[in-house]
Formats: C-alpha cells, structure tokens, sequence
C-alpha cells in the first residue's frame, strides 16, 4: 500500500532570539519553552533566525531534531545562523547550502547594500519520507535597517531559487524586518504565493509576530501592530491551516521575542 500524498506536512518560521538577554529571558531559561512549544504543536520542520551553535545544540538535545546551516559570520560556527531544523525520521536531506546576501554570496561574512549585519539564506532540498515527495526550503533574516539590503536580499534569494529547483515544492521562511505592503514582500510575491493568502481557512492567532518579550492581553495594541515573520510558497504547495502561536507561561513570558509562524502545508 503506497502512503498518501496528502500527508500533512507542519512548517514554522520562528525567530528564536539570540542569548543575549538577563533572567527571566535569558536562553538557559527559553531552551526548555523553545523545545516544549515545537513538541507541543508537533512542528515537523522549522527555518529558525538569530539561533547562535549554542541555541541550536541546546535545542537538539532533543534527539528528535537534525539541522543544516551554517554560521554568518564566518561559515562554520560564529555568529547567528538562518538553520532550518527538522525531525530526523520524517526528512532526509538530499542537498543543502548557505550563501551571503551581498554581491558576493558565496564569500563567507560579505555584506553589501548598507547592511547593518551581515545576512545569510539557508537552502535545503528534502525528501519527506512519509510521502515521498520531494521539496526545497529556503530560510533567511533580512537586515533590520537597510531598505537596500532587504530588496537585494529577497531578489538574490529568488535569483537563487530559480537556479536550483525546478518543479518540486519550494519554500520560503523567515523575519523579513518588514510589515504588509512592503516592497519586499511585492518582489516576493511576483514569484511565490503568501501563506495567508492561499490559506484554506482563516488565520489563527494575532497579526503581530514581533512581541519584543511583553505579554499583551488579546486586543492590546502592540508596538510593532503587523507580522514581520512570513511563509511563502510555490508550485501547488497548499496551505490547510495557518496559526501564530503567542503562548505564553504562567508568568506572562514568552518563549522569545517573535511569536512562530506555523503552516499545515499539502505538497
């Protein structure tokens, strides 16, 4: 009997926040929430940003995950990294690769544009065992401060999808640093579909994705009041369901400072 292709497959984008913050926000605290909140919603794969090789060792402590990425700032271990996390008995990796989002991509470190950091994208081409079918999922954090390196980036990135996939499903995750009706998401849109705009049902969870680690009651307007985080998609990838997640602990703290976008994608 052959597996049905209509398995569900659940995506997320989920900015996880580099270690940097004191108690109560520190890493040594979140790891576990990180890990309880991607167990508890049954996250098959994820494009996580600002995770730094400690973050991302801490998280495969559950020995459920595998990862592929490599670091900004010099290709191995230093810096923040644009991986892409996914349960090791659901996917095989068939090819993976991190370029720069500067003029120079294959340069580790490189930026260009006026770029405050120095960003990356993560690609990986997967093969789900469940269904057989197989997809590519690009992962990237656009800087935060240059209008120049965001639409760059996001071109280089389609550039580059149009380079190494053909007709499988692609992918697109990640903190875009940008709200609706942006120029970036315009670039984007010309060669991918928004999840939100093919959802098969209504989005759940609020429209803000940035929550700058203050709990907020539902209908409290918050400082950053549209998404930044995004999931985009290409060649007949549906979109059952689409949830953002604001869990927060008894204490009224978040797990980070974004809230993770979460597809129940079709391929």
């Amino acid at each position: 009997m052959t597996k049905s292709n209509s398995s569900i497959l659940r995506l997320a984008t989920y900015n996880v926040r580099v270690p940097c913050d004191k108690a109560p926000n520190n890493w040594e605290a979140r790891q576990p929430k990180v890990i309880n909140l991607l167990n508890k919603y049954n996250i098959h794969i994820a494009g996580l940003q600002e995770a730094t090789k400690r973050q991302i060792d801490g998280i495969l402590t559950d020995k459920s995950w595998d990862f592929v990425g490599k670091a900004r700032e010099d290709g191995i271990e230093s810096g923040e990294f644009s991986c892409i996390i996914f349960r090791k008995n659901r996917f095989k990796v068939l090819g993976t690769d991190t370029f720069w989002l500067s003029e120079t991509p294959k340069v580790p470190g490189s930026k260009s544009w006026n770029t405050a950091c120095t960003r990356i994208c993560t690609w990986a081409k997967f093969k789900d065992l469940e269904t057989n079918v197989q997809f590519t999922h690009f992962n990237t954090h656009l800087d935060h401060v240059s209008k120049d390196a965001q639409v760059n980036g996001m071109k280089l990135i389609i550039d580059t999808m149009k380079a190494v996939t053909k007709d499988e499903p692609v992918i697109l995750t990640g903190d875009f640093n940008v709200f609706p009706g942006n120029k970036v998401l315009e670039i984007a849109g010309q060669y991918l579909k928004a999840a939100e705009d093919i959802t098969m049902t209504p989005k759940v969870g609020p429209d803000y994705t940035y929550n700058a680690f203050t709990y907020r009651e539902t209908g409290v307007t918050p400082t950053h009041p549209g998404p930044i985080d995004y999931i985009y998609l290409r060649n007949n990838v549906k979109v059952k369901a689409l949830y953002v997640y604001n869990d927060a602990d008894e204490e009224k703290l978040y797990p980070s400072d974004h809230f993770p976008v979460v597809a129940d994608l079709i391929l």
